[in-house]
């Protein structure tokens, strides 16, 4: 231990003038910071030591009470409202966060396209303007941020929770310097209120994946004073309505139109692959006012039905394509429907292509209340899509107005491409891709339509074919 002891305390030699020259010609001015550390250097090393580990011990011992005192204070002084990822309250949390000063500071942030300004939203007012197409937003990531808001310090904490399996789940918090929690639920609902202003006039559409959600005349249906009205008789406060036709006919754009009139978000279950189990967690978590899209509906399993379809005489049915298996029973989809299990307050709207296949207690009264037969495309239906297509028909505004200019050429013109298509054959969806093809032209949409007809039924012919 002495000779260690000598050994620290022992003088540094000084810089011979030959080294200097030599270290400022590789490294100027060298020579100047080496002899101002000499008198430092020549000390005794071990107070440093010592400096040193007093410095790391007031650290840790710094941050442990920083902790403990910033837990002490959350616990005490701190009301705070978590928020879960798969809720659509995160998503007006963090639309309203992104749009603040603070969140463009802060150094952990996670970009996204911007949700007020984006194409989902908002049409670009001319094709031309790229600069302004989904431009990217900001939001406070991964970390802890503060901000003041309305004379309260907030702190925004983003964190990622280990969930079940290996998957995390993300979670908001929202923390205000205050016991009240008024404070915090006027800040949501402020939240809220900057959210509803990004999707004014907007359909929010949401699609099941697994368990999950990853958005009289229905106006009176969900009129609050209508919910009072059922509620006092006891009657089921829902609506259900049963969509059928052909492919292509418009089901599906039906629904996403009510939905959009009435400012409905509209949630789209699909049996196919789904099991009772997960089909119940989905309907426990429909929130009260929605339009929920069940998509072919004939999937649903009926061994009752199944024994009482119509069989040709190679035991199956002469026109119906052979049904995918179906792993969702009759009995749990009409408990979620009608029974004790079923949530009020929604509108559902069921499609399918073959409602021969359908089990009669699935249609009865009460599980629907209206059934709508979609047709393919008659004369009548041929002459008003034609007339609509073209771009110098009568323009969005006039039509949502119920004004139609009448332009004696174009109708003549729609009369005629009319009278070249088959009726009831094909599906509105098939007219108008010919049509959009030839929106410039509505005279060459008239000169394709015969060889169009021999296209697609050459196509129908080859899709039976393999089929069989």
């Amino acid at each position: 231990m002495a000779s260690l002891d000598n050994a620290s305390s022992l003088p540094i030699q000084p810089i011979l003038p030959e080294q200097v020259s030599l270290l400022d010609f590789i490294f100027p001015g060298l020579t100047r910071v080496l002899t101002a550390l000499l008198p430092v250097l020549t000390g005794d090393l071990n107070i440093y030591a010592r400096v040193l580990c007093a410095c790391g011990v007031f650290v840790f011992i710094g941050s442990y009470v920083a902790d403990y005192f910033w837990g002490w204070l959350e616990t005490y002084f701190t009301s705070t409202v978590h928020v879960d990822c798969t809720n659509e309250a995160y998503d007006m949390v963090i639309s309203w966060v992104s749009s603040q000063p603070f969140a463009q500071s802060a150094r952990s942030s996670l970009a996204s396209i911007d949700l007020q300004s984006s194409g989902r939203w908002n049409r670009p007012k001319s094709r031309a303007d790229d600069t302004n197409k989904k431009p990217l937003c900001y939001a406070p990531w991964n970390g802890r941020f503060y901000f003041w808001h309305k004379h309260h310090l907030f702190v925004f904490h983003h964190m990622q929770k280990q969930g079940h399996f290996g998957y995390s789940n993300e979670e908001v918090s929202i923390s205000c310097f205050s016991r009240c929690p008024s404070v915090l639920r006027e800040f949501l609902e402020e939240c809220r209120g900057h959210y509803l202003k990004l999707v004014q006039n907007k359909t929010s559409v949401f699609e099941h994946q697994g368990d999950m959600w990853n958005l009289s005349k229905p106006r009176k249906f969900l009129d609050p004073t209508t919910r009072s009205w059922y509620s006092k008789r006891a009657i089921a406060y829902q609506r259900g309505y049963l969509l059928y036709g052909p492919p292509g006919t418009g089901k599906s754009s039906v629904s996403f139109s009510i939905a959009g009139r009435f400012d409905l978000d509209i949630y789209i279950l699909n049996i196919s692959g789904l099991n009772d189990s997960k089909v119940k967690t989905l309907f426990a978590e429909l929130p009260m006012r929605c339009v929920l899209l069940l998509e072919d509906v004939d999937a649903v399993s009926s061994k009752r039905s199944d024994a009482n379809m119509n069989l040709g005489p190679n035991g199956s049915h002469p026109s119906l394509p052979k049904p995918a298996e179906a792993t969702v029973s009759l009995s749990t989809l009409l408990n979620v429907l009608d029974g004790v299990g079923s949530s009020e307050g929604r509108v559902l709207i069921m499609t399918t292509n073959y409602i021969e296949r359908l089990d009669a207690a699935l249609i009865r009264p009460g599980p629907v209340d209206m059934k709508i037969e979609f047709q393919l495309a008659d004369k009548d239906m041929v002459t008003q899509l034609f007339y609509f297509i073209p771009e110098n028909s009568p323009n969005g505004d006039d039509a949502d107005k119920g004004k139609v200019v009448k332009d004696s050429k174009l109708l003549k013109l729609a009369e005629e491409f009319a009278a070249k298509v088959p009726k009831v054959e094909f599906s509105p969806a098939e007219i108008m891709s010919l049509l959009l093809e030839n929106k410039r032209s509505p005279r060459q949409a008239i000169d394709d339509v015969d060889a169009w007809v021999q296209r697609v039924r050459e196509e129908r012919n080859k899709s039976k074919r393999a089929d069989s």
